[in-house]
């Protein structure tokens, strides 16, 4: 593990000057300052002539409009009310696109979040602060005297008494993906603490929600919130100076229902086995660069390759939206699916990831002290920066490289899947299995927060995304499978 982040760290600098594109400056936006938390909900049956009109499915006004229709279900937790209009939506725009499309409930371990608070007790005073639950931790309630851990590290946790306290942790999400603290919540309740209260590093104070990296779902220990970095700084400081904290966290498992969406598109039969192309469309929020740019090229490849005549498509081609890798985490993604088509694994010849498509290039400036208090954040020109994550299989790499350097995509190439990927139950999932995987993505310092909103996105950036995907996919459907395994 340490080998390939050393590699994943080495790759995105070497490329950092190479990663920001070649986006035209009429690529605009207009920042709302509104968060359209409990915006109003559209008709998932309805597609509203306002935002999608267009009728080339790779036009950037009919991507973007999948992508202000999708988000305007929120949030959309697995098993929740939108989740489950998200899908009806997610469906009848596959099945407009002219594919066989079912959707597919089954039964899952719901977390069921009713009701949460934090207080920070300052000289004696309570002061609530803001907070979100960490996903599917322990429900109660309770206050403990604070104690501050640092990063949460092994040697950190062990070199202060944390029995009974309530524990601080400065988490980090390195590329704004990787988490810093996964194995930090359950090594601290084995050491005896009772709570946890951590960041993920995002800036103005924004909370980006998380699952326990080793989610055991009734079987959490205790209860954990996620806070802001300005706010966590002041839990710092109150630590230092002796106080406490109370909380309490009204949740608890159920079994609950969730959805597979499945979109069945056949070839001619000239070329055995299946092209699976799959994007989560769940989300913390409003989630439009996670996941509602995926969830459109989605769309949009399925509209393309639809309307090709069926001798162009020389093998079959499955379309997948899942749930439960946000809010769920990690028995969401692709682990249902796998699970009912077990068999089916190796009639897929490709396993395609969509997620997070499209942002501008945003960095966030942090450290542990001041730098956080101030949340400075600098939108630069260009794409954010991306990495492409593929199987050990050349012709993966060899094939996409030219139309990402087309369409002014360029990237980090990471042949590392499964030993590291973005998402371990996507294309990582996949990739033990065996399938030859990809998945082209980024991620800002505004993912998994309130503020990865439809604004954010542009348009023309999220269309070239989509064409090289495209293009990469209408090269690799008519290759064999030797050509595509092949370790030359």
């Amino acid at each position: 593990m340490k080998n390939t982040l050393k590699y994943l760290l080495i790759s995105i600098l070497t490329f950092s000057c190479l990663l920001s594109g070649c986006e035209s400056s009429d690529d605009s936006r207009d920042i709302s300052p509104e968060l359209l938390l409990g915006s109003g909900n559209p008709d998932p049956d309805s597609t509203n002539p306002d935002q999608v009109v267009d009728t080339d499915p790779m036009a950037p006004s009919r991507l973007h409009g999948w992508v202000r229709q999708l988000t305007e279900f929120q949030p959309r937790w697995a098993g929740y009310p939108e989740e489950h209009k998200a899908t009806q939506w997610l469906a009848q725009r596959l099945e407009n696109a002219g594919l066989d499309t079912r959707i597919e409930p089954y039964t899952f371990r719901q977390w069921d979040l009713k009701d949460w608070e934090v207080h920070l007790i300052e000289d004696g005073m309570p002061v609530e602060m803001k907070s979100f639950p960490m996903w599917s931790t322990h429900e109660g309630d309770g206050t403990a005297e604070l104690v501050d851990v640092g990063f949460g590290t092994e040697l950190e946790l062990l070199a202060r008494d944390i029995s009974g306290k309530a524990v601080v942790v400065t988490g980090r999400a390195l590329l704004n993906v990787f988490a810093t603290y996964p194995s930090t919540y359950h090594r601290a309740a084995e050491l005896g603490a009772v709570a946890m209260f951590v960041t993920s590093d995002a800036p103005d104070n924004l909370i980006r929600p998380t699952s326990s990296g080793q989610n055991m779902l009734d079987d959490n220990p205790i209860p954990a919130f996620q806070m802001g970095a300005q706010d966590l700084a002041r839990m710092r400081q109150a630590a230092r100076n002796g106080d406490s904290v109370s909380w309490r966290l009204d949740a608890r498992h159920k079994d609950g229902t969730t959805h597979d969406v499945i979109g069945h598109l056949p070839g001619s039969g000239a070329l055995e086995g299946t092209i699976l192309i799959c994007a989560h469309y769940d989300a913390w929020f409003s989630g439009a660069l996670d996941n509602a740019t995926g969830v459109a090229g989605l769309i949009g490849l399925a509209e393309h390759f639809a309307a090709l005549p069926v001798e162009e498509r020389p093998r079959d081609m499955m379309f997948l939206g899942v749930t439960g890798h946000d809010a769920g985490f990690p028995y969401g993604g692709v682990t249902h699916w796998l699970t009912e088509n077990e068999a089916f694994v190796p009639e897929v010849e490709l396993f395609m990831n969509l997620d997070h498509l499209a942002a501008h290039g945003v960095e966030h400036l942090t450290t542990t002290g001041i730098i956080d208090m101030l949340g400075l954040v600098i939108e630069r020109p260009g794409d954010e920066e991306r990495a492409l994550f593929t199987t050990t299989h050349p012709a993966l790499m060899r094939t996409f490289l030219p139309y990402l350097l087309r369409y002014g995509l360029l990237a980090a190439p990471l042949p590392t899947v499964p030993e590291l990927n973005a998402n371990n139950d996507l294309e990582g999932a996949m990739g033990k299995l065996g399938v030859p995987s990809v998945n082209l993505t980024m991620a800002t310092p505004h993912y998994h927060t309130v503020q990865d909103t439809a604004d954010r996105i542009p348009a023309k950036q999220l269309s070239r995304a989509v064409k090289a995907h495209r293009d990469f996919l209408s090269d690799i459907i008519g290759m064999t499978r030797e050509q595509i395994r092949s370790p030359l």
